[in-house]
Order: C-alpha cells, then sequence, then structure tokens
C-alpha cells in the first residue's frame, strides 16, 4: 500500500527541486543581475512499486537587466522560461526514455 504523506514539508524534504536549490543557494555568487531558474522532474516506475525521480534543472542569469524595469524584467523572464523549461524538459525526457528502455531491455 503507498505511504500516505501527514503534510507538505513532508513530501518536500527529498525533493530533487529542494536539493538543487538548496544547492546553488550554496554555489551561486551574489549577483546585481537578476537569475531565473527552472527545472523539471519526472518519476519513473522501473517496476515492482519501485520509482525514481529524473530531475534537470538550469539558471539562467538576465544579463543587463534592470529590475526596476519591470516590463523589460517580465520580458526577459518569458524568453528564459521559454527556453529554459525546453532544455531541461528535452534532457530529462531523454533520460526517461534511456531509464525506460533499459528496463524493458532493449
Amino acid at each position: 500500500m503507498p505511504k500516505v504523506s501527514q503534510n507538505g514539508h513532508e513530501q518536500s524534504i527529498d525533493s530533487p527541486i529542494d536539493q538543487v536549490v538548496n544547492l546553488m543557494a550554496q554555489e551561486v555568487t551574489i549577483s546585481t543581475n537578476p537569475v531565473f531558474i527552472c527545472g523539471v522532474n519526472r518519476k519513473i516506475n522501473i517496476g515492482n512499486f519501485e520509482n525514481i525521480d529524473v530531475y534537470a534543472g538550469i539558471t539562467i542569469p538576465l544579463v543587463n537587466i534592470d529590475p526596476s524595469d519591470k516590463e523589460a524584467l517580465s520580458e526577459a523572464i518569458k524568453e528564459a522560461a521559454a527556453d529554459g523549461f525546453a532544455l531541461v524538459s528535452r534532457e530529462t525526457g531523454e533520460r526517461y526514455t534511456l531509464i525506460k528502455d533499459s528496463q524493458q531491455g532493449k
């Protein structure tokens, strides 16, 4: 029977997104430029009621964007989101396919 979480915090403790954001917080240097962070996570059932997570994330600096110019910042975020999510979605998708194929003996 699947485990039922008691609260949202319990679910987020082992989240790959949480782990990456915490790691980035330790490694990213302070910048005056805004930064956009995006990621994609896929859960893969590998059989016998076992799942693994495949996660890809990216940090995109928004260079030469003045945070006080809300219109320019909004446009830069939209462009970064489109590019970033396309990249990380493709990466997780490729790894998802590799793992699923290896589980099926391909």
